[in-house]
């Protein structure tokens, strides 16, 4: 199995690739405990523009910006089936902390395992500005590789948006559940 250290999972590995690595991590059974909180955010941005008389909020087409959102995540699911590490790093925002730390984690697990991602359910949750956060709902299966705890997980994805293009940030744990035993 690879791997891993949990402090440094918690501070800044920060996207879907995670369900390789919380193959080991333990799941909550208690519906009671709170989610576990693995990346910290940072504040969402307010954009407004002024018109003739008072300012107002600027309101984008949402349903395009959703749209333009689920893309992204239909792209980072697709380019780590593919095991793509360009075409998911590009999926990543540069500026995020765990940048670095994602890419040679996922070039790492590419080399030990092939598995497969499939997105269940999407959700955007806020759109303020230039800051998104989004809920996935994903399952991770091991095609082939040493051993790996199949997984659904509901993520919280903070997306921010930098020169028209929205990017994965960061990323929050809402819930594991394991599809197979230990």
């Amino acid at each position: 199995m690879l791997p891993l250290n949990i402090k440094l999972l918690k501070t800044a590995f920060p996207f879907a690739a995670l369900s390789l690595l919380l193959s080991s991590y333990p799941a909550s059974t208690n519906p009671s405990q709170s989610p576990k909180n693995l990346f910290r955010f940072t504040n969402s941005q307010t954009t407004t523009s002024p018109r003739k008389q008072k300012p107002n909020l600027v309101v984008a087409d949402v349903n395009s910006e959703k749209a333009a959102i689920q893309s992204v995540v239909v792209l980072n699911l697709k380019a780590l089936n593919e095991e793509n590490i360009e075409a998911y790093m590009a999926t990543i925002d540069p500026k995020s902390p765990g940048f670095e730390l994602t890419k040679n984690a996922i070039a790492q697990s590419f080399s030990i395992y092939d598995l497969n991602y499939v997105m269940n359910k999407f959700d955007v949750t806020t759109i303020t500005g230039n800051t998104a956060i989004v809920t996935v709902d994903q399952t991770t299966t091991k095609i082939q590789g040493p051993q790996f705890r199949n997984n659904r997980m509901v993520l919280k994805h903070q997306f921010n948006k930098s020169n028209g293009q929205w990017k994965m940030f960061s990323s929050e744990i809402q819930k594991v559940e394991y599809l197979n035993s230990p």
